[in-house]
């Protein structure tokens, strides 16, 4: 018979296999160098804030690459391709409109909104452009997945189309940038761990005997 595998060797493991779903919010933006929770079961704190609605696509995230072949003068094979260049990008389409999405939209600072709701936007040519924090948060079952940029600044946003029966999209997309060596993180782990599924217990044994 075969030997066993060793314990870390990939297995068909329908248990990792992950699906989409938001959880909670899902999207989260901060200013520029705030790190995301340490564990994929803590909460996102303040300054981190909701993003909203995103259309039913979801977030996309991309990668790209540029290269170089090394080729010998003795041979027309690459003896090594080296990266030259790489980018990460985080891709979405919000579906609300206020303050906070405008200007992440137009690549302009957030606005004051009025008491009444109501926004005034100034698009200027001369104002410098803005990084953001971003993250997105995502859970199956019982594993949550999280990526996040510590920095990220707009690189594309899409046609702003307004039609009637669907709601206005703001197509935006955001590139990491680097952040003293970090470009971004990517979290999986549990949705909970096993001392807040205890001390949740906990809370709810004590409710029921205080009934």
């Amino acid at each position: 018979m075969p030997p066993d595998p060793p314990a870390w060797a990939p297995t068909l493991n329908p248990s990792e296999v992950q699906v989409g779903t938001a959880n909670g919010p899902g999207i989260w933006i901060a200013p520029a160098g705030t790190e995301p929770p340490d564990a994929t079961d803590d909460d996102w704190e303040d300054p981190w804030r909701i993003l909203g609605y995103l259309s039913d696509d979801g977030p996309t995230v991309g990668q790209s690459t540029d290269s170089e072949d090394i080729t010998p003068w003795q041979s027309v094979v690459p003896l090594r391709s080296v990266i030259t260049g790489r980018s990460i990008t985080l891709q979405f389409v919000l579906w609300q409109l206020n303050a906070l999405t405008l200007g992440v939209y137009f690549d302009a600072p957030e606005p004051t909104t009025g008491t009444d709701g109501s926004i005034d936007m100034e698009l200027r040519t001369d104002a410098p452009q803005r990084i953001h924090a971003i993250g997105i948060d995502s859970a199956d079952a019982e594993r949550t997945f999280r990526i996040a940029f510590t920095r990220a600044s707009l690189s594309a946003a899409g046609d702003m189309q307004l039609t009637r029966g669907a709601a206005v999209p703001l197509d935006v997309t955001l590139s990491a940038l680097d952040d003293g060596g970090v470009l971004g993180y990517v979290k999986l782990g549990p949705r909970d761990s096993a001392a807040r599924i205890a001390a949740r217990a906990k809370a709810s044994g004590s409710a029921k005997t205080a009934a």
